[in-house]
């Protein structure tokens, strides 16, 4: 691993003889080192395009004299669409299209970080993540959370569930078939068309494991798919019968025009029952904001997830995490304001003035 003297833009110091890294794991000094690198993200659909933004920040660092360039590749691509990833000294670069399509979702994104490493590639170096770790992760990977997003169920504002609040029992009820129709639960007299995301989506592994605690395809229930965060995708014919999970910091995000809006006019469902019975949202466009507690059930971490064994594992350190030597200025809270812009609860700094948490 190739050691570096200086630290990357807006970096707090840390109480001297502090080690952050987990016992076991290398620590350095990231900084220059001469070598321009590119570091590709992929991933997570959640958190890509405050991804985009914090990669900005890097990018523009004048402490990133090398200079390094970071690259947030998109989940999923237009019909027809390409996304090159330029090379460098380490990797010839990578073209997705239609025929090598992005990892799209949490597990394909981390599936390819880990896949890259253990065989020396510096095709991708970073997966964005809205899960946490699981038992098949290699001893390498490092999970960086860095803010709070929290997830609920969504109808259209304008269709058969309009007005609906659910209680958790009520939800699990939908989702295991015991509930089929809007009109049990408050709403209209409509079938509930039930959705979740696509396959490997870290949204769709959190809301079953954790919010419903079962896996509704073991259930007597029709499940379909759409792509997370992306109510445009349901079915045009389910718009106004579906229900479907939705990531809080998108849906804020998308109503608040940060980003394209994708929610079909779908409002952000109230559970309660799970630690936090109020709107999980607040405010009105353009100045919405995630308002669930942080005890909330569907409250959850999001992550970058790095590996030790990447050719370009310092230079993706620099922007996402921190070592013995100081946080990252996503991890010293520089990049608070664009967390908040983006929807998403920044982490609290602990003693040590550091607004991530490594696992």
């Amino acid at each position: 691993m190739r050691a570096r003297t200086a630290r990357f833009a807006g970096v707090t110091a840390v109480a001297a003889g502090v080690c952050l890294f987990l016992p076991g794991v290398a620590s350095a000094v990231p900084g220059p080192n001469g070598l321009a690198e590119v570091v590709t993200a992929v991933g997570s659909d959640t958190i890509a395009d405050v991804t985009t933004a914090i990669f900005a920040a890097a990018n523009g660092s004048a402490a990133n004299s090398d200079p390094d360039n970071y690259v947030n590749v998109p989940p999923l691509l237009a019909a027809g669409q390409s996304f090159p990833v330029p090379g460098d000294a380490l990797d010839p670069g990578t073209t997705y299209n239609g025929t090598n399509p992005p990892p799209n979702g949490s597990t394909a994104g981390k599936t390819a970080l880990a896949n890259a490493a253990a065989a020396g590639s510096a095709s991708v170096d970073l997966s964005r993540s809205s899960s946490g770790r699981s038992a098949s992760d290699p001893a390498s990977f490092q999970y960086y959370g860095f803010a709070k997003d929290g997830v609920s169920w969504a109808a259209s504002a304008t269709g058969k569930g309009a007005g609906v609040t659910l209680t958790l029992d009520q939800l699990r009820r939908i989702y295991s078939g015991a509930i089929t129709n809007w009109n049990e639960v408050g709403g209209a007299d409509s079938p509930i068309a039930v959705y979740l995301p696509q396959a490997g989506s870290g949204t769709l592994a959190f809301f079953t494991g954790t919010v419903l605690g079962f896996d509704p395809t073991t259930k007597p229930v029709t499940i379909k798919r759409f792509q997370e965060n992306e109510a445009s995708t349901i079915a045009e014919g389910d718009q106004a019968s579906a229900i479907a999970p939705y990531s809080v910091a998108q849906w804020v995000a998308q109503a608040n025009g940060v980003v394209t809006d994708k929610r079909a006019g779908f409002f952000e469902g109230t559970l309660t029952g799970a630690g936090s019975d109020a709107s999980p949202v607040s405010g009105s466009a353009p100045n919405y904001a995630p308002a669930f507690a942080d005890g909330f059930l569907g409250a959850r971490t999001v992550y970058y997830v790095l590996d030790t064994r990447s050719p370009s594992y310092e230079a993706a350190l620099n922007a996402v995490g921190f070592d013995a030597s100081g946080p990252s200025p996503l991890c010293n809270g520089s990049l608070a304001g664009t967390l908040s812009k983006y929807g998403f609860k920044p982490l609290a700094a602990n003693a040590n003035g550091v607004t991530c948490t490594l696992s």
